[in-house]
C-alpha cells in the first residue's frame, strides 16, 4: 500500500467519523427540539407560545429528517452540518420574540426578551454542536448567538419604554435593563464558543491520529501477526522508516506442488479462490507462531520468523509452524476430497542466518522485506523438496537451534544454486 492509497483510506475513514458525528449531532438536535416543545406545552403561559413554538419546531424536525436521509446516503455532510448551525441560530432568534409576545408584547417592557433563558439555551446549543468534531460548528453558533443578543439589545435600546439601570434588583427582578449583564452574557457565550471550538479541535486531532493509526495497523496486519502489530503501533514510526538492519532470521518458503496442473483448466476467478483458500489457512497458522508474511509470490509464500525483532526461538517456531501448516493442509484436503476437488501438496524449506531486514524502496513506495544469502538458500532448500520427495526441509543452521523432541532425518548433502559448497539438509518428520 503506497502513501497515496493510505491517504485515500485515511480520508475515507475520517469522512465516516465526521458523518457519524454530524448524525449524532442531528439526532441530539431533534431530541432537544422535542424536549423544548414538551416543556413549552407543560409550562407555557399562552396558547400562542405553544402553537408558535410547535409550528417552528415542526419545520425544524422536517429539516432534521431530511438531513438524516442525506447522511444515510453519505452526501453533503459538510453542508448538512452548517445548515444545522443556521437552523440553531434561527431558533435562537425566534424564541425570545415568541416568549415576549406570549406574555403580552406591547404591554411588557421589551427588556424582557433579554431576561429569558436565551443565554442558557445558546450555551447548550453551542456545546451540542461540539458533538460533530468540527471546531467550526460551535464557533459559528456562538457567533450567531452573540449576534442575536446584539440585535435584541439594539432593538431594546431603541424602544422608548426601555429603562437602563445598573441596579441588580431593578435589572434582574424589575423592568430595567442592565447593559453589564447583557455584555457578560455575550462574553460567556464567546468564551464558551472558543472553549468548545478548541476542545473540538483537540478531539478532531485525536480522531485524525486514530484514523491514521487504524490505516497503518490495517496495512501492517497484512504482514505481521496481531501481537507484532500491537507492538509496532505502540512504538510509533521507529520501525516504519526507510532503511534496514542486519539480524539473524529464520526464512521460510512454502510452495504448492503441481500448481499449474491443478489450475490449468480453472477460470481465473476459480484460481484466485483456490489460492485465497490455501493462503488463508496457511497465514492463520503462520501468525499463530509469530511469523511475518514477507510476500506472496504467485502460489508461494515467503515468511520470516524474527522480524521485526529477533527471539531465541525463531528457528524452532519456524519449524513448528511448518509442521502445523502441513497439518492444516491435511485438514483442508479432507474438505476438498469431500467436494471432489484435487488434493493439494506443498513443499516447505527453512534456513536460518543473517539478513538485512527493513523497509526497502523509496519514501513513496516501501516494502518491508529481508534480503541476503539466507533468503536465497531458503528458497533453494524449498526447491529441493521436489527432488528428494519431502514436505519440510531445513538447513543445518536451523537444526542447531532445535530441541530434541523435533524428529529429523538426514538428507544427502545438496548442491543449491548460488552456493559452491553443498548444504546439509534435514527432513522434519511429524
Amino acid at each position: 500500500m503506497n502513501q497515496a492509497n493510505r491517504a485515500t483510506q485515511s480520508k475515507e475513514l475520517l469522512f465516516e467519523r465526521e458523518r457519524q458525528g454530524v448524525r449524532t449531532l442531528t439526532i441530539m438536535r431533534g431530541l432537544f427540539v422535542l424536549i423544548v416543545v414538551a416543556t413549552v406545552w407543560i409550562i407555557g403561559v399562552s396558547p400562542f407560545e405553544k402553537i408558535a413554538t410547535t409550528v417552528i419546531f415542526a419545520f425544524v424536525l422536517i429539516a432534521i429528517g431530511a438531513s438524516l436521509y442525506l447522511l444515510a446516503r453519505r452526501t453533503a455532510v459538510g453542508t448538512i452540518g452548517l445548515a444545522g448551525c443556521v437552523i440553531d441560530i434561527a431558533v435562537l432568534s425566534a424564541l425570545p420574540v415568541i416568549w415576549y409576545l406570549s406574555v403580552g408584547g406591547s404591554d411588557v417592557p421589551p427588556a424582557y426578551m433579554l431576561k429569558t433563558q436565551i443565554t442558557v439555551i445558546t450555551l447548550g446549543i453551542v456545546a451540542l454542536n461540539a458533538l460533530a468534531i468540527r471546531p467550526l460548528y460551535p464557533l459559528v453558533v456562538a457567533a450567531g448567538g452573540i449576534c442575536v443578543h446584539v440585535a435584541l439589545l439594539v432593538y431594546v435600546l431603541n424602544e422608548p419604554r426601555t429603562i437602563v439601570s445598573s441596579e441588580f434588583v431593578d435589572s434582574a427582578m424589575g423592568p430595567a435593563l442592565s447593559l453589564e449583564l447583557v455584555l457578560v452574557s455575550m462574553l460567556i457565550i464567546a468564551v464558551t464558543g472558543a472553549a468548545m471550538g478548541y476542545l473540538t479541535y483537540i478531539a478532531r486531532r485525536t480522531v485524525v491520529q486514530g484514523v491514521r493509526l487504524e490505516v497503518a495497523n490495517a496495512h501492517l496486519g497484512r504482514y505481521f501477526s496481531p501481537g507484532v502489530v500491537s507492538r509496532i503501533s505502540s512504538e510509533g514510526d521507529t520501525l516504519l522508516g526507510l532503511g534496514g538492519r542486519t539480524q539473524e532470521v529464520a526464512v521460510m518458503f512454502c510452495d504448492i506442488r503441481d500448481f499449474t496442473t491443478i489450475t490449468e483448466n480453472l477460470p481465473p476467478s476459480e484460481v484466485v479462490r483456490f489460492l485465497s483458500q490455501y493462503h488463508t489457512h496457511m497465514v492463520e497458522v503462520i501468525f499463530s507462531f509469530g511469523g511475518t508474511i514477507d510476500k506472496f509470490i504467485g502460489d508461494a509464500i515467503m515468511v520470516t520468523f524474527g522480524t521485526p525483532d529477533p527471539s531465541d526461538d525463531d528457528a524452532e517456531r519456524s519449524v513448528r509452524a511448518g509442521l502445523a501448516m502441513s497439518t492444516a493442509l491435511a485438514e483442508l484436503n479432507v474438505d476438498r476430497e469431500r467436494r471432489s476437488l484435487a488434493k493439494i501438496r506443498h513443499g516447505i524449506g527453512i534456513h536460518f542466518g543473517p539478513v538485512i531486514a527493513g523497509n526497502i524502496g523509496t519514501e513513496d513506495r516501501l516494502e518491508y522485506t529481508v534480503i541476503g544469502d539466507t533468503v536465497n538458500v531458503a528458497s533453494r532448500i524449498q526447491d529441493t523438496c521436489k527432488s528428494v520427495g519431502e514436505t519440510l526441509l531445513i538447513s543445518d543452521a536451523v537444526k542447531k537451534h532445535l530441541p530434541a523432541d523435533i524428529l529429523l532425518q538426514s538428507v544427502p548433502e545438496q548442491r543449491v544454486k548460488g552456493r559452491q559448497a553443498p548444504v546439509q539438509i534435514y527432513a522434519v518428520k511429524e
